[in-house]
């Protein structure tokens, strides 16, 4: 096969390099398949057929007048060897001398001595090039831990032999119409990342050519997925449709991979047009789709009195946030934005002062999605002040305390892929962990300290803050970005809400704008900003016979007994807790903890009741030395 503008452009350069470097580091998307034409076909390049590396190099290597290319197999413990004709002699007298050291089970490893006596005989060929091919380069050298002696000799002899190397006698290729001249034997290095080779691999070398194998970007992964489509699937139009939304959807994945959605998606009985779905099981694997579900129509349909019921006094909040939910549902989530297909499946940004909803609306979102028992997964920003922080989530680096622990983001979704996440009060976390959520709003997906890909496509994502309400100096510790902006002379209880959101909503811009200067997340952001305001008197109200009637049906289920509260103890909670409505819904509960359920419980205690007894709540007093004293007859 000789190299045509049909290869890919790394093939392309390796073909150029044959004739200039004995050595060449080829880094990146390394462990996938590639395209390569189908020889014999008419005209050239109307076919092609898939491969891994190895075959793709030695192709190459045939069409240059190579005599053979061995691979450095750690499995078999040998070189593997693909030739044209007789196999050289320099390759059969090393052949079964590399490996010939064995550990303590008895297992072969390689002889770093004699691996370099086949690199000095390789050096020193005249005869028809050879290559000799090292897919696991990083393990041989790794950057990890210290070398010891041979290894350093061996790297040593690496940078020696690459600048003794000289050309070997010109070839002539049958049937290539003329002459081609392939001047060195080469040695391919293979590492996924370039920074995993040790630090005294001769890189800086000039005769040590670096060749970056890129992903797969969507021309490349709609022809694979053309290609998949055999003859005998939908007509043309729809071969081509089906393709497309195939490559769409593989955003991140490599040729393999989109081969593989089209194998499962076989092994699974799914017509052309539906390959797509075969991706969602690549990424997260076999799992209940809450999206997919037609009982989440039905939840929804009846969703805004569940979550006006749940978080009281926020209309205006919960109707924006079910514009969300239907377009997540229905699968719309970013269907605006070709170019990244793959983003979470829904994301919400809720903003506004304490105590008001915000984090019981991201729980009603979870019961409605995954189940009534279900809880967001929640991480709490003001964790994650350290400059190291981001480690947590996504996993400490090689060689530090917590590596073989994973991240706590990068666990938790891998282990729930289908989730709800909460990030709390994420004004607080360090800016670099904002990277890690640029990239997840961007991509769906994030990658661990291990290299694990984790995919965000089927998570719902909610951030709450509490931008431009709460003061930054006495209260908390200032974050990371400095504390955030009051502008509580600004905004109070009484102001009307959409005022209240435009304030807020000014705080939320100028923090990633200004305060961060992160504008490109607010932007990934988009219009999935929520502001909830402060609660009114006819919510504290709301929120008050709430708390009553949740206190008599627990004092029914535990004791049998039924409590009727006077209309004077109702109005004299009522009063108390208007005093705390700027604390939201959290000041409320709190007051009726203390005037309420603790008065109540120390009777209880001093009386235990009968069951199918009655109590009734009578009067209710503050007293400046005993506190809240309760009558109950």
């Amino acid at each position: 096969m000789s190299v045509t503008t049909e290869s890919p452009a790394w093939l392309r350069e390796v073909d150029f390099a044959l004739s200039l470097h004995p050595h060449m580091v080829l880094t990146g998307n390394v462990r996938d398949q590639y395209p390569v034409p189908v020889p014999g076909l008419v005209p050239e390049g109307s076919g092609t057929r898939y491969v891994v590396i190895g075959s793709a190099l030695w192709q190459v290597c045939q069409a240059r007048g190579f005599a053979a290319l061995a691979v450095l197999d750690p499995v078999t413990y040998r070189l593997d060897l693909r030739n044209e004709g007789a196999v050289p002699d320099v390759l059969t007298s090393h052949a079964k001398e590399c490996f010939s050291i064995e550990d303590v089970n008895g297992v072969p490893r390689l002889d770093v001595r004699k691996f370099g006596a086949l690199l000095r005989s390789l050096t020193e060929h005249r005869g028809p090039a050879i290559a000799l091919l090292i897919p696991y380069a990083a393990r041989m050298f790794p950057a990890a831990g210290l070398a010891d002696a041979g290894m350093l000799e061996m790297l040593g002899q690496i940078d020696a032999l690459a600048h003794q190397a000289k050309p070997t006698a010109p070839q002539t290729v049958p049937g290539a119409g003329q002459p081609r001249i392939t001047p060195y034997n080469v040695v391919f290095w293979l590492c996924d990342r370039q920074e995993d080779l040790h630090q005294a691999f001769p890189l800086s070398n000039r005769a040590v050519r670096q060749i970056r194998v890129p992903t797969p970007t969507y021309e490349n992964r709609y022809a694979a997925a053309l290609a998949m489509l055999t003859p005998g699937d939908p007509e043309p139009g729809k071969a081509a449709r089906a393709a497309g939304e195939l490559a769409e959807v593989t955003h991140g994945m490599n040729i393999g991979e989109v081969l593989a959605c089209g194998r499962v998606a076989r092994d699974r009985q799914l017509p052309p047009e539906r390959f797509a779905e075969a991706a969602r099981l690549m990424r997260v694997g076999i799992t209940e789709d809450p999206w997919s579900a037609q009982s989440l129509r039905k939840k929804l349909e009846e969703a805004e009195e569940y979550l006006n019921a749940r978080v009281l006094g926020q209309e205006r909040a919960v109707a924006k946030t079910l514009d969300v939910l239907y377009r997540s549902a229905v699968g719309l989530n970013g269907a605006h934005v070709s170019s990244s297909p793959n983003r979470p499946r829904g994301v919400l940004f809720l903003s506004g002062p304490t105590g008001v909803g915000k984090t019981e609306l991201a729980k009603g979102i979870a019961n409605l999605v995954l189940g009534s028992s279900a809880e967001p997964l929640r991480f709490d920003m003001s964790e994650f002040r350290a400059d190291e922080a981001h480690q947590r989530l996504i996993g400490a680096p090689p060689g530090y305390v917590g590596y073989d622990a994973g991240g706590e983001l990068t666990n938790a979704v891998r282990s729930n892929p289908v989730c709800v996440l909460l990030f709390d009060e994420v004004e607080k976390a360090h800016p670099r962990i904002f990277d890690l959520f640029l990239q997840i709003l961007e991509d769906g997906r994030l990658t661990d300290s291990r290299g694990a890909t984790v995919y965000f496509t089927e998570c719902f994502l909610i951030f709450t803050s509490n931008l431009g309400v709460r003061p930054g100096g006495a209260e908390t510790e200032p974050g990371p970005a400095g504390p955030p902006k009051t502008v509580r002379d600004l905004v109070h209880s009484g102001m009307d809400p959409r005022q209240v959101e435009e304030l807020l909503r000014g705080a939320y811009e100028k923090f990633f704008n200004e305060d961060i200067g992160r504008p490109e997340l607010r932007n990934r952001l988009g219009e999935n900003y929520v502001a909830l305001s402060y609660i009114d008197e006819a919510t504290v109200r709301k929120i008050v016979d709430k708390g009553l009637a949740a206190v008599t049906a627990r004092l029914k289920a535990v004791h049998g007994t039924t409590l009727v509260v006077g209309p004077d103890v109702r109005e004299s909670l009522i009063e108390a807790s208007l005093s705390k409505k700027d604390d939201g819904g959290r000041g409320v509960n709190n007051v009726l903890e203390a005037a309420l359920v603790n008065p109540l419980a120390r009777h209880l205690f001093a009386r235990s009741p009968v069951e199918g007894q009655q109590l009734e709540l009578a009067d209710l007093l503050f007293d400046d030395e005993k506190g809240w004293v309760l009558t109950v007859r």
